[in-house]
């Protein structure tokens, strides 16, 4: 009897080991959003136009950002104490769109790692900008993926410009 208990003991106390390991390793590293992810993404949604607008939905701007993705931003940016509040016309300045999309996917990408316990992808991010906070489990956004995926290879394979003299 009791070996058997000894056994369960020192079988249990191998088991919390690894356990123990695993409660104190260090966070996973959080990189966020990525300039080529950016690029693709404006690529995709407005072909690069700063002034594109489309009136079904009323998205602006390179990145193609709705209100209520702005109402969004603004939320996030009062949540991290940020004193910036972008307005409408802020979507069609590059700049300012660029920094709204990362406000954005940096806060849902933080969401989607705690959510799942995996560091955010392109592919996670894109989908997340396109069918918003839950994208990246949405099938609807998978076809959106495949355009940015594209859109990133093509820019990848694209030769660099010559120096002019």
């Amino acid at each position: 009897m009791r070996t058997g208990r000894m056994m369960l003991i020192l079988a249990a106390l191998g088991a919390a080991v690894p356990l123990a390991a695993w409660a104190v390793r260090p966070p996973q590293q959080f990189a966020g959003p990525s300039d080529a992810l950016w690029a693709a993404i404006v690529s995709v949604e407005s072909g690069g136009n700063a002034g594109a607008y489309n009136p079904h939905d009323g998205a602006t701007g390179p990145a193609q950002i709705r209100d209520v993705c702005l109402a969004d931003i603004n939320r996030i940016a009062r949540l991290r104490g940020r004193t910036e509040e972008f307005a409408a016309a802020d979507r069609l300045d590059p700049q300012a769109a660029r920094r709204m999309w990362n406000l954005y996917l940096d806060y849902y990408g933080r969401e989607y790692l705690k959510a799942t316990g995996r560091t955010p992808t392109d592919e996670a991010y894109a989908r997340i900008w396109n069918g918003g906070p839950a994208g990246w489990r949405k099938s609807s956004t998978l076809a959106y993926w495949q355009r940015v995926r594209g859109a990133m290879a093509a820019r990848a394979a694209a030769p660099e410009p010559a120096d002019a003299p």
